[in-house]
């Protein structure tokens, strides 16, 4: 085996950075794509989204070649809150600025900036900014289009739970 693997290493130098910049001739024609398509997508760029109560900046992973998930930022005004919503994917909510707190199928979580929100999927759920005098805004991260293209998953709804009250 460590011979083998020896064998294999030695078959490419891989301190040689060219290697990685030739492609061979048969490669398909999608990925040749995928290469030439732009690493960094400028967030001044995004347009703005308004919702009732929160905006969004929606970055379209999928123009640039990702196909298994989404990323978008949530902007929350002082004392905003969204609506009660639940969807069949997951997602993860990286905090970018702010404090605030999230009501997950009736259940109190405080979040502050730097803090990590996991998102179960079926999750009926809301997010709420604490702060009178300062915005929110988390980095969302979840992997809709895997859900759409290859689990036919869509469902996504607004719904009201009177137990909840209005936070």
């Amino acid at each position: 085996m460590q011979q083998n693997m020896e064998r294999l290493s030695g078959s490419a130098d891989i301190g040689n950075s060219s290697i990685f910049l030739t492609q061979p001739k048969e490669m398909d024609t999608l990925w040749t794509d995928l290469l030439a398509m732009p690493r960094v997508i400028k967030g001044k760029d995004l347009a703005l989204q308004r919702h009732d109560t929160f905006q969004t900046r929606f970055y379209d992973v999928t123009q640039v070649g990702l196909e298994t998930m989404i990323l978008f930022t949530e902007e929350f005004p002082p004392d905003g809150v969204s609506q009660r919503h639940g969807h069949m994917n997951e997602a993860v909510f990286y905090i970018l600025e702010g404090k605030g707190y999230e009501i997950h199928d009736g259940e109190k979580f405080d979040w502050e900036a730097g803090d990590v929100v996991i998102i179960p999927n079926g999750c009926v759920h809301r997010h709420v900014n604490a702060d009178s005098e300062h915005p929110a805004r988390a980095l969302v991260i979840n992997p809709k289009p895997m859900y759409i293209l290859n689990m036919n998953l869509k469902a996504q709804r607004l719904v009201d739970r009177p137990d909840e009250g209005s936070h």
